[in-house]
């Protein structure tokens, strides 16, 4: 989708509300959303309710900074948030299935965090700040549906009466128990098994994972990773480009973390952890790693 288009409804509470609103509409038309926001848009003489129907009906979607006092003017239809209100609420009632409205929840302490209009509908609640940059991640993918790739492809029919799809079956059956589909956590890896692949994630969030005996406390890695000996806490994902992507093997030790690269440009960052070699001592091959897909949450 080529530059998709979003009308912001808020109530103006005070200049730093007004300001956040702002930010969020910066950053939204940096990445390339095409953002109607009244601080821009609404000149000097323009009529207030030509601005708000037209830009209403105009986009792809609304967001909806939904305030304590957004809310209550919603609800109860007063000033402009009302009446715009007042359009979505329309233009629901004409379309049951509509889900063109966005409910994102600030300064809002009390129960009723969306309109009552709204319905149950889902909202992204960036009350804290702190959680910024996932919650602004997961209204990004929202608005360019990509949202809907996290969904793993439908697989086909384990189930055959051939003897070489009895044997394809056991297989992918047994390689289940090598996926951690979570976009963070903690696993345990023999990893002498399933010919040393572990799967993390699922769909465009997938990174088949592939490693080696070493020694005690390190391993060999394999693919398209990313690694620096000092990197050892998750990087922010615009420190990402700064590792070194130039070899597709690297030995690591226990406390040190690389990172993958997907066919879709998608991140995950595997810390190691305790290794244990059979080569060196241990009756068995284990590996312990902790790690965290980008992107979702």
């Amino acid at each position: 989708m080529d530059n998709p288009s979003v009308f912001i409804s808020y109530s103006h509470d005070n200049e730093s509300h007004k300001e956040w609103v702002l930010k969020l509409a910066t950053d939204l038309r940096s990445h390339g959303v095409d953002t109607i926001l009244d601080q821009w848009d609404l000149r000097l003489g323009r009529d207030l309710r030509f601005f708000m129907e037209s830009g209403l009906s105009s986009v792809k979607l609304v967001l909806c900074i939904c305030s304590e006092a957004y809310v209550k003017k919603v609800n109860s239809g007063t000033g402009g948030s009302g009446y715009e209100g007042m359009i979505m609420t329309q233009a629901l009632l004409k379309d049951a299935n509509s889900d063109y409205i966005i409910s994102i929840v600030r300064n809002n302490e009390s129960v009723n965090k969306v309109p009552t209009a709204f319905g149950s509908k889902l909202y992204i609640d960036f009350s804290n700040d702190n959680d910024y940059f996932s919650n602004y991640q997961q209204l990004l993918e929202r608005i360019y549906d990509e949202d809907i790739k996290k969904k793993p492809p439908l697989g086909n029919n384990p189930f055959s009466d051939t003897t070489k799809a009895l044997i394809e079956r056991k297989t992918r059956i047994e390689s289940i128990t090598y996926h951690s589909p979570s976009p963070k956590g903690k696993v345990v890896f023999p990893f002498d098994n399933n010919n040393g692949d572990f799967l993390l994630g699922n769909g465009e969030y997938a990174f088949e994972t592939h490693w080696s005996r070493a020694g005690n406390n390190s391993i060999h890695v394999y693919g398209n990773i990313g690694f620096s000996p000092d990197c050892t806490e998750y990087p922010d994902i615009q420190d990402i480009p700064a590792l070194d992507f130039s070899s597709r093997s690297r030995t690591i030790r226990t406390g040190q973390i690389v990172v993958y690269m997907n066919e879709y440009s998608h991140f995950v960052a595997i810390k190691l952890g305790e290794v244990k070699s059979s080569g060196h001592g241990f009756p068995y091959d284990e590996m312990q790693f902790e790690y965290r897909i980008y992107g979702i949450s």
